[in-house]
């Protein structure tokens, strides 16, 4: 069967009645025609756009307001404000579905999945159906890996209980995150996809879900190094090679020889971001060898591991615990446990969520 995303399989039977879309520039057709532009052609009513972190261009600095503007004579309305990250149920009240379309990041802070889930709770308020188009899990649909979130940790970088890597697509996330809040929900497949193939299995071309994002491989870092951003370590924000590298002081001293599935070259560079703007620091840039093996979880937390030895206070350790899920990270590090007995810790507290998982899984 050959190989379509779920917004190619949506435009062959698009509702007919006014819409709404929660997209960006990443919402587009293997031959990269814009989500927006391609159901216009095809006569869909958009009535309004809303727009993520990031903005409607994916461009905007991680944590920047995004603004209010128009897309080819549609509003575009921010879900990502000083005042709040949600969506007014009253925007609702004209449409009768929600589209979805954007690539998310396979892990759960990368706020697009957050976004989902207020989409979902707004849209259960009023009655309005969101349509889900599906998109390959960028780190294979098959992996799972990290820490389970703890309830009392929920946040906009945490919004639901599961691991940090959580090995679905975004259809089969918006069955999980939607189990409690009851939207009408329907999920426009895709065609031809099987879940232990990695994005570029499929999609010739990468389009960055944003802008400190440029590669799939970056992608395949964020996931764990993401932990380190509670640090002052940078992790190439501001450089060419954001998410591809990392530095601090001292890290030479870091001993990297367990990290499996990828090769680290010394380096030093100088970031134009925080947390260390515009100093000359020793790094690792990170070449992945093998996508099945390498493991960002475990080599965020070595580094993290390296950043306390050299001092305590390099760490916001509450910053840490918010994006890790509890605050198991801060009393192993504390208590200096091992990178291998942290990562046995995470079997045993996932094993509820492996289970649930199987029953939203939509591809083999």
């Amino acid at each position: 069967m050959a190989f379509r995303l779920g917004i190619e399989n949506l435009i062959q039977h698009l509702p007919k009645k006014p819409i709404a879309m929660l997209t960006n520039a990443s919402g587009v057709t293997q031959d990269l025609v814009q989500n927006i532009d391609l159901m216009k052609l095809k006569g869909a009513q958009i009535r309004r756009i809303f727009a993520p972190e990031h903005g409607i261009y994916a461009a905007l600095k991680n944590g920047e307001v995004v603004p209010d503007e128009t897309y080819a004579g549609i509003p575009v309305k921010s879900i990502y404000t000083e005042k709040s990250h949600s969506i007014n149920p009253k925007e609702l009240e004209d449409i009768e579905a929600v589209v979805y379309d954007i690539q998310d990041g396979g892990a759960r802070p990368y706020t697009y999945v957050s976004s989902l889930k207020h989409l979902l709770s707004a849209a259960a308020s009023t009655g309005t159906k969101v349509i889900v188009c599906d998109r390959p899990a960028p780190l294979s649909g098959s992996v799972v890996d990290g820490p389970m979130l703890k309830p009392s940790f929920k946040s906009f970088v945490g919004i639901d209980e599961f691991p940090l890597r959580y090995g679905m697509t975004i259809g089969e996330m918006a069955l999980y995150l939607n189990r409690d809040v009851k939207a009408a929900l329907e999920i426009s497949k895709m065609s031809g996809y099987k879940r232990t193939e990695f994005y570029d299995a499929y999609l010739k071309h990468f389009v960055p879900p944003s802008l400190n994002l440029p590669t799939l491989n970056s992608l395949f870092v964020f996931v764990g190094m993401v932990l380190v951003e509670s640090s002052k370590v940078s992790v190439g924000r501001g450089t060419p090679y954001p998410f591809s590298q990392f530095g601090y002081g001292g890290a030479w001293s870091l001993d990297l020889r367990q990290e499996k599935g990828a090769l680290f070259r010394k380096i030093m560079f100088i970031p134009s971001l925080d947390p260390l703007t515009g100093q000359r620091l020793e790094g690792f840039s990170i070449h992945i060898e093998d996508r099945k093996v390498f493991r960002s979880i475990a080599l965020a937390i070595r580094v993290l591991k390296h950043v306390y030895s050299i001092d305590h206070g390099n760490i916001d350790l509450k910053h840490l615990s918010i994006l890790y899920g509890s605050d198991d990270l801060r009393k192993f590090i504390e208590d200096e446990v091992s990178v291998d007995e942290i990562a046995a810790s995470w079997i045993d507290s996932s094993r509820d969520y492996m289970e649930a998982r199987r029953t939203y899984l939509l591809y083999d």
